[in-house]
């Protein structure tokens, strides 16, 4: 899988007695697709995968993949300290018809980057699907380092890398020493050096707020080496962003 493009990790509304609110959570996606939005991808930070039981996250990713109909791609998180938890969401997003996984690193555990790559590894060969892994070690406590990236790319599915360590020096790594593991900006304010570095895709809550505008058209214009034009729809966005 090629991924490319803007891929908005969608929120989760929730009722006033928090339980999920199913008719909310389709409207949303629904509106990121007339957005114009490459992918929709589910269960991840952004919709608050943590504050959900592993039922209500099987139930949102069959009813994004019915809302969604096929005109996107639909990526899965699978975030989870447990592996098992994380195995059975891998193979109930292959049974619902997900694209894709997403795999970031179990969060509190701590484990060594041989322990996380055998996580993802688990994962993997339980669905057989392309993965973008996420690292984001603010959040999880743990990153994916190079022993780590070295394990986990002899699998073909590990395919891309939505990197959110906010560590400039990582896209030098990733770019350079990882091609066949594509990067993907998981910094909302670092979207210009991504897509300078060669990232083909964006996977950002700021989309969630910002589809349909000029920070949509950053990718294209820098694939097309137009970074003047890239920095001035960024810089206008992220503006929007302070303001709101």
């Amino acid at each position: 899988m090629d991924f490319e493009g803007i891929y908005t990790p969608v929120i989760t509304p929730f009722n006033d007695d928090f339980s999920i609110d199913r008719k909310g959570f389709a409207a949303v996606i629904e509106h990121l697709i007339e957005a114009g939005v490459h992918g929709i991808v589910t269960s991840g930070t952004t919709g608050e995968y943590y504050a959900q039981t592993i039922d209500e996250r099987i139930e949102l990713t069959q009813l994004a993949k019915d809302v969604i109909a096929g005109r996107l791609p639909l990526i899965v998180g699978t975030g989870a300290i447990r592996t098992e938890d994380s195995v059975v969401l891998a193979e109930s997003a292959r049974a619902a018809g997900a694209d894709a996984l997403m795999v970031n690193s179990p969060p509190y555990a701590v484990p060594t980057e041989a322990e996380n790559a055998e996580h993802a590894l688990a994962i993997d060969r339980a669905a057989d699907l392309p993965i973008i892994l996420y690292n984001y070690p603010g959040r999880t406590g743990v990153g994916m380092g190079e022993t780590y990236l070295q394990i986990v790319s002899r699998s073909k599915n590990f395919c891309a890398i939505k990197e959110s360590s906010g560590d400039i020096n990582r896209l030098h790594l990733l770019a350079n020493g990882y091609p066949t593991i594509a990067l993907s900006c998981g910094m909302d304010d670092q979207a210009l050096e991504f897509f300078a570095w060669g990232a083909r895709s964006w996977v950002g809550g700021r989309c969630q707020l910002c589809a349909g505008s000029p920070s949509c058209a950053v990718p294209g214009v820098c694939h097309r080496r137009r970074f003047q034009q890239g920095a001035g729809h960024h810089g206008r966005d992220a503006a929007a962003d302070g303001d709101t």
